[in-house]
């Protein structure tokens, strides 16, 4: 069953970063910024504007996720890969996750309740469908950090990865975790995958 929820877990986050940076380069989803995108192309984060001016912090976040997703679905360097592409990823977490700011206009009558939950939906669609399945990669792939992690290392003495220990925790309530993690990541990521291709636009 691990397994299996591996790799639909990968595919499904290396199809949706592979295709949320190709269109950056190929406008297909021509909605989000692009290459050739009108000056007056709706941003919604000011912060993402200011790293497209730079002409290399956005660019530079959309060549490592075309990697990560290529990564992802070759199933080649996937633990290097989730640990490179973790701040893109975070980052984007963050930019949908800051709401507070939606959640006092709501509460000052600044914002309708249509509103509130809009940005409640980006916090889940843009930030949590990418970091949670992120995140539980990773732990499945944990046996392959813990040697880094070691407070005093000496150099030849790493441990093999092969003799960490069983991936999947013995303890009872941290056992349910784990799979309740894992299955709810998925989750999201069908519904994202669902969604995000449904911008695809040819022609």
């Amino acid at each position: 069953m691990l397994d299996k929820m591996v790799l639909g877990s990968r595919l499904l986050l290396g199809a949706i970063y592979l295709l949320s940076g190709l269109t950056y380069f190929f406008g297909f989803m021509p909605m989000l910024p692009h290459v050739g995108m009108p000056a007056d192309l709706h941003i919604k984060h000011a912060v993402v504007v200011e790293m497209i001016k730079t002409g290399w912090m956005f660019q530079s976040a959309k060549i490592i996720e075309i990697l990560f997703g290529l990564s992802m679905l070759s199933n080649r360097a996937v633990p290097l890969m989730l640990a490179a592409a973790l701040p893109v990823t975070f980052i984007t977490f963050m930019l949908d996750a800051l709401i507070l700011d939606d959640i006092w206009r709501w509460l000052h009558g600044a914002a309708t309740t249509q509103q509130l939950f809009a940005a409640i939906e980006d916090m889940v669609v843009g930030g949590l469908c990418g970091l949670m399945p992120h995140l539980w990669l990773m732990w499945c792939f944990s046996a392959y950090y813990r040697p880094a992690l070691v407070w005093k290392a000496t150099p030849g003495t790493a441990l093999s990865a092969a003799n960490t220990g069983s991936l999947v925790p013995q303890s009872g309530w941290l056992r349910g975790v784990f799979f309740a993690w894992g299955w709810a990541a998925i989750a999201l990521q069908v519904m994202n995958f669902y969604l995000f291709t449904g911008l695809i636009r040819f022609g």
